[in-house]
């Protein structure tokens, strides 16, 4: 009987493996282990790829608009990528031993994960038969029981597998294509626009965020809040509970000129409540904790949790979707919480009663476990040791996990909330406050209990008990004087959350996406203060993308055809078809000589007070780029003999006015004085003598 090659996606899991099955011996320097029955190799991640266009014909190194679109057949296309040419070297040698029976694919259990392993079968030539480790977890117990009884037919995966080629050819497709057709169409010489499925709709939704802060004109409003002698505030409402604001301020003063010194309690309501932990972190869960509380860009984030996986060997599978473990993890749960037992989480470790345990379907559930189970730490005996050899990066991603973990098996956070309605005069005014009965889980997430989660939201403070009906003293009345505010710019944690509401990537995938919208080559957005914000590239390439290919549905729909390609109801060829018609389509809209170029753009001076569009600098001037749909706004680059600085004509922009400068000259001669940004976009003089004096 011959040997079973297994080919897993990554060394690590490799080993893993070859540790279940207890195979040792030659081979491992020579990127495989080896014992009388199983030969454990493995992938880098992708060891295949697909062609670009010079690379089916140099002639397509030169790129003409008359050439597009391309499409390529798969069998023309696959290619060996050089960086992991050695690898493939390695498994294609393995595959074709005459010793070797058949192939078991233990790749990621999951639609990339297959397709990475399929491809390297057929670039590696082989006709051997093929089994599949799908599992979700790669513990020891795991991996022993699915040999022994489940591995899984390769046919009953071909409808995945279908869907996984029809993603990688429909991406590949519309990024080719469209990146030079943008290029082609729109761009100087010497500058190449990038295209892809979903960083253009996500460019689009950051870019339509900027617009809108852009446009927003911070308006008035006012409420109106008492303090009660007994100490606690309240705020006035509706008989729903609604804060009642005010856009005039007449008004509000009516209304508080109507209120009494004195207030009846209406009614008096205390409720305890109680939460469990939060879900285990995947990595979106993560990049969002770990950009909001260290400005950790999402590649940042996967770069270390992919250290402390490959490297330190003490994290979970990092690229993770899932929430939830699986069930066969609780046999070992014990082992993972025992090796945390040091430094700070040794005292929470020591709290949790392990014969009392129960497994929780909130946590455990297979149903919600997809490719990899939630992060969670690994079993390694000197974990203390290695937690000291982290660099303080390393330890803040780590530290999260763990405390993550640990929740799930501490108690329920409990807290009371209280409500208190009175009424003042015929108006009803609303108290809230929280008690805090047992911090529970949330000691070992340091989480802070005046910040607030979910219902505790609310405005804190101590709230006296009160029966209904009972007449209480108010200390003061006053208007609280409020400005609406503008949409803030998403945050690292904010645009990992939009991706996932609008299914924008992957885990896997998400952090490349924003990186490539970064690249400082032709960075289309910029990461500032921790917010992001598009570049004039990024505003002027989504203006002139169609809508239907900067639509966030365009994912959506992309993916419910790929489902569709999985069942059966529509082939790869019709898929693929469809594609083609549109963009064969879209080609036909673009002409060379449409609209304005967008290459060797410059970033704008700041925002038209008129029309809101960017305004620009050109050789005379610092004008609205707004001026062919008939904005007339500009600030001359020579005033009255002085030449304005791009920086001056920003200061114009952003505070109206700039500070005093020397230099200007009319009819009596030379002068001082600031520009003034006049409420009809028209630009004066302000002089400081004594009085001010505009013009």
């Amino acid at each position: 009987m011959g040997k079973v090659l297994v080919i897993a996606e990554k060394p690590s899991v490799g080993w893993d493996i070859a540790k279940a099955l207890r195979v040792t011996g030659q081979g491992q320097k020579g990127g495989y282990i080896e014992n009388d029955q199983y030969i454990i190799t493995w992938a880098i991640g992708h060891l295949i790829g697909l062609k670009y266009p010079e690379e089916h014909n140099p002639a397509y190194k030169v790129w003409k608009r008359e050439d597009l679109p391309f499409a390529f057949p798969l069998s023309e296309s696959l290619k060996v990528l050089p960086d992991t040419a050695a690898q493939f070297k390695v498994i294609k040698t393995l595959i074709n031993r005459a010793d070797v029976d058949y192939l078991v694919n233990a790749g990621d259990a999951g639609r990339e994960g297959l397709l990475i392993q399929e491809w390297i079968y057929r670039m590696a030539g082989n006709k051997k038969p093929i089994k599949m480790l799908w599992i979700s977890s790669f513990t020891e117990e795991a991996v022993r029981q699915a040999f022994s009884s489940g591995l899984k037919e390769r046919k009953d995966f071909m409808g995945l597998l279908n869907e996984a080629e029809a993603r990688a050819q429909g991406d590949h497709l519309l990024g080719i294509n469209y990146s030079r057709l943008l290029t082609l169409t729109r761009a100087e010489q010497g500058t190449s626009l990038s295209y892809g499925r979903c960083q253009t709709p996500l460019l689009h939704i950051i870019v339509k965020r900027d617009e809108e802060i852009a446009r927003f004109k911070p308006m008035p409003y006012f409420n109106i809040s008492i303090t009660y002698k007994k100490g606690f505030k309240g705020l006035l409402v509706d008989e729903n509970g609604n804060r009642i604001d005010f856009t005039d301020r007449t008004e509000a003063e009516s209304v508080l000129n109507r209120l009494s010194a004195s207030a009846t309690v209406l009614s008096y309501t205390e409720e305890e409540k109680a939460k469990k932990a939060p879900l285990l972190y995947n990595l979106a869960a993560l990049q969002k904790v770990m950009g909001s509380k260290y400005g950790y860009t999402p590649d940042q984030t996967l770069a270390i949790a992919q250290a402390l996986y490959e490297k330190h060997k003490i994290l979970s599978y990092p690229r993770t979707d899932s929430q939830c473990l699986s069930t066969d993890l609780y046999q070992e749960i014990n082992q993972h919480l025992q090796c945390c037992k040091f430094g700070r989480f040794g005292a929470f470790v020591e709290r949790i009663n392990t014969d009392a345990m129960q497994l929780q379907k909130r946590y455990f559930n297979d149903l919600k476990v997809s490719d990899h189970h939630a992060l969670i730490p690994t079993i390694q005996p000197d974990m203390a040791e290695r937690y000291a050899n982290l660099t303080d990066e390393e330890k803040n991603v780590f530290d999260a996990v763990v405390s993550s973990f640990i929740a799930i098996f501490l108690p329920e956070y409990k807290y009371s909330m209280t409500e208190i309605v009175t009424e003042i005069s015929g108006y009803r005014f609303i108290s809230k406050g929280i008690t805090i009965l047992s911090l529970g889980y949330k000691e070992v997430l340091k989480i802070d209990p005046e910040s607030g989660e979910g219902e505790e939201k609310d405005e804190k403070q101590i709230l006296p008990k009160l029966e209904e009906g009972a007449a209480i003293a108010v200390d003061s009345r006053e208007i609280q004087d409020k400005m609406t505010k503008a949409p803030g710019r998403y945050t690292i944690a904010g645009l990992i959350a939009v991706m996932e509401k609008h299914n924008i990537g992957t885990s896997a995938t998400r952090a490349e996406i924003v990186k490539k919208l970064l690249n400082p080559k032709r960075a289309f957005i910029v990461l500032e203060k921790g917010k992001y914000a598009s570049t004039e590239l990024g505003r002027r390439l989504v203006a002139i993308v169609p809508d239907n290919l900067k639509d966030v549905a365009l994912t959506e729909h992309f993916e419910e055809d790929l489902k569709k390609v999985n069942m059966g109801s529509i082939t790869q060829e019709e898929f693929l078809g469809a594609l083609l018609t549109d963009l064969k389509a879209n080609i036909e809209r673009f002409s060379a000589s449409d609209g304005e170029r967008i290459g060797n753009v410059r970033e704008s001076v700041g925002v038209c007070p008129l029309c809101h569009k960017a305004v620009m600098e050109t050789a005379k001037a610092y004008g609205c780029s707004g001026y062919k749909e008939g904005c007339k706004f500009v600030i001359w680059k020579t005033i009255a003999g002085k030449t304005i600085s791009k920086q001056q004509a920003q200061q114009l922009l952003t505070k109206g006015c700039t500070a005093k400068l020397k230099g200007f000259t009319g009819k009596k001669g030379k002068f001082d004085a600031a520009l003034l940004l006049k409420p009809d976009g028209t630009i004066g003089f302000q002089f400081d003598n004594k009085g001010s004096k505009k013009s």
